[in-house]
């Protein structure tokens, strides 16, 4: 009987990196669409997050040993020749030396060939398993730190057409694959969501063309440089492979772009074989008005062209290694927005705009501009005078233009008031600003020492909210925001901006120990994990930084818990002792440590 199996791995809180907002949220939407939605068995599918629950009792933390375990448990002894494979990966990934490592939660960008999963082996594993249906996707979030190193996507590519394992990648090597709070999901999580749901993806070739349209205008509508994802599909039949179990297919919803409104630039090409091949399918041609690096056969075209036989694919396949998208035409609005050309073109929109907008008030005021202190009366203009007091004057078409006169206290009043839809604390400082203009003995100004002294203390309630969710200094800079206007709101702030900045202080402090305690950790030995738990509980509850020390805590005791777990599956049961002895009792492995510790010496007492 034909299965279909997902593995589903989504990591947020790395131990040596800054922590990912909503990486576990698209693996488990990944893994409840898959299951819930388009009816693989629960108990053939796998989520591996930060803290997804045990399966048949074993962990499914996903560091680097249980990833690569489960990994090669599930392709050796649950798949069968039909069955169909998902992995979709959501983390950290780098390249060294020109390999690449996708990051497990344990993984250290300094130390990649010791804590990363080689991507070399993660295929080797998958290409050993008796099915040739896998799907791979791969949404890798490039680290902008120092430890980013080169860019990672290359080999993958390389290895996904050696071994004809068919791979999608969420973003190309010079682009950054994006989170957005305004979905709660990554970019290419969204719409690769949006595309399953349609119900006409059931094979490779629409998903394919869905991402490829899909994905780039969704970061776009969400006002961010183009995403665009990159295919690796080797040969060509497989993009006709089944990825969805046909009995459970998801009703089709509209959409209003259609999945047939495909631009055949990017499909003409494919139907005659004069697809270039690309020494580097990631790299990006340097001009404006060019761009390659999708990679992939795409042979599934509209109707109205004419179709190529499967025999003719699979021919031009063996002759093709790998193909990259062609080149759309120089009128294309494809083209490619990284961060650098996105801001190029901002800069020389605005740059046009003022200048438009300079040439008009030359034009305008043409006379002043040039000294001329008097023009030829006429009929319809007037002329222009330099009096001490403003008057009306006409441009040439002689309608009279009013002089700036300054805005009225119920003006002032009002655009204060406009100022509230920004909800923020630099938004209420504007409107008392605005506010506070207007003059005593105005029948405006009493309203307008409510609304200041209304706004003052809605300002501090924001600075309150920031410091209880552990955000001091955005607390810090809303609180300086307050005016003194009322002396006991402004009171109330100083104070509580002198102890805010009291609790930074201890803050910085507090940070300093726990970056010192993650440096000090040495992947594999307990004791390191030990002596870093011990350096982090120095941190009081009651001060900055507790909560994520306990966090640490737990993850850490984690980590001691499954070298203790490994050293007795290899019958070290002495050495798992010494190793379960050290989970600390706030761990919420404690008590299944101390079980084990138990059963452990046990068996080393039978031995003696």
């Amino acid at each position: 009987m034909k299965h279909h199996v997902c593995i589903a791995v989504g990591i947020n809180q790395y131990q040596y990196l800054q922590p990912l907002n909503y990486a576990q949220k698209d693996a488990e939407a990944v893994y409840e669409f898959l299951v819930n939605g388009a009816g693989f068995p629960q108990d053939k599918s796998l989520l591996l997050t930060d803290n997804s629950p045990q399966v048949s009792g074993m962990s499914t933390y996903p560091n680097q040993e249980n990833i690569l375990d489960w990994v090669e448990s599930v392709c050796n002894e649950q798949l069968g020749h039909e069955d169909v494979l998902w992995l979709f990966w959501s983390g950290y990934g780098f390249s060294q030396g020109g390999k690449d490592y996708l990051l497990p939660i344990d993984g250290n960008p300094a130390q990649l060939e010791k804590t990363g999963i080689p991507i070399e082996k993660l295929y080797d594993a998958l290409k050993a398993a008796p099915t040739d249906k896998i799907l791979v996707l791969l949404d890798i979030n490039r680290s902008q730190g120092v430890h980013a190193g080169e860019s990672v996507g290359n080999q993958t590519v390389e290895l996904a057409r050696q071994l004809e394992i068919p791979t999608i990648l969420s973003c190309r090597r010079e682009q950054l694959s994006r989170e957005t709070s305004a979905l709660r999901q990554g970019f290419f999580t969204a719409a690769l969501l949006e595309g399953l749901k349609t119900g006409e993806c059931s094979t490779l070739d629409p998903l394919i063309h869905f991402l490829g349209e899909r994905l780039p205008e969704l970061t776009e509508q969400h006002l961010r440089p183009r995403q665009k994802p990159v295919f690796a599909v080797y040969p060509a039949t497989k993009l006709q492979q089944v990825i969805l179990p046909e009995s459970r297919q998801v009703a089709s919803v509209g959409l209003s772009n259609g999945m047939r409104e495909i631009n055949m630039a990017t499909v003409e090409p494919y139907q005659n074989g004069t697809v270039p091949l690309s020494e580097d399918p990631l790299k990006l041609s340097t001009s404006s008005d060019r761009e390659t690096g999708d990679l992939g056969s795409q042979t599934n075209e509209p109707a109205e062209h004419p179709k190529t036989s499967a025999e003719d694919l699979s021919s031009k396949a063996s002759t093709s290694v790998q193909q990259t998208l062609p080149q759309p035409p120089a009128n294309s609005t494809e083209d490619t927005m990284t961060d650098s050309s996105f801001l190029q073109r901002l800069i020389l929109w605005s740059g046009a705009t003022a200048l438009v907008l300079l040439l008009g008030v030359f034009l305008t005021n043409k006379p002043i501009f040039l000294g001329e202190k008097t023009a030829k009366s006429s009929p319809g203009v007037s002329t222009v005078v330099n009096n001490s007091k403003p008057t009306s004057t006409t441009v040439g078409t002689g309608t009279p233009t009013a002089p700036e006169t300054p805005p009225t206290p119920q003006e002032l009043l009002q655009e204060s008031k406009l100022l509230l839809k920004d909800t923020s604390a630099s938004g209420f400082s504007k409107a008392i600003a605005l506010a506070a203009q207007i003059p005593p003995g105005d029948p405006q100004f009493k309203e307008a020492q409510a609304n200041i002294e209304q706004w003052s203390q809605t300002i501090l309630d924001i600075a309150e909210g920031r410091a209880q969710s552990q955000n001091l200094s955005g607390a810090v800079d809303a609180v300086k925001l307050i005016p003194d206007a009322n002396p006991a709101i402004y009171k109330q702030g100083q104070d509580k901006l002198k102890e805010w900045e009291a609790q930074l202080a201890i803050a910085k402090k507090n940070q300093e120990i726990l970056s010192q305690a993650q440096s000090s950790i040495k992947p594999g030995q307990a004791s390191s994990y030990s002596d870093a738990i011990g350096k982090v509980e120095q941190i009081p509850a009651d001060q900055p930084g507790y909560s994520e020390a306990q966090k640490l805590i737990d993850q850490w005791g984690n980590e001691i818990w499954q070298i203790a777990q490994s050293r007795a599956q290899k019958k070290q049961y002495s050495n798992a002792i010494a190793a379960a002895q050290l989970v600390p009792e706030k761990s919420s492995v404690h008590a299944d440590a101390q079980k084990a510790i138990a059963e452990w010496k046990t068996k080393v007492n039978q031995k003696k």
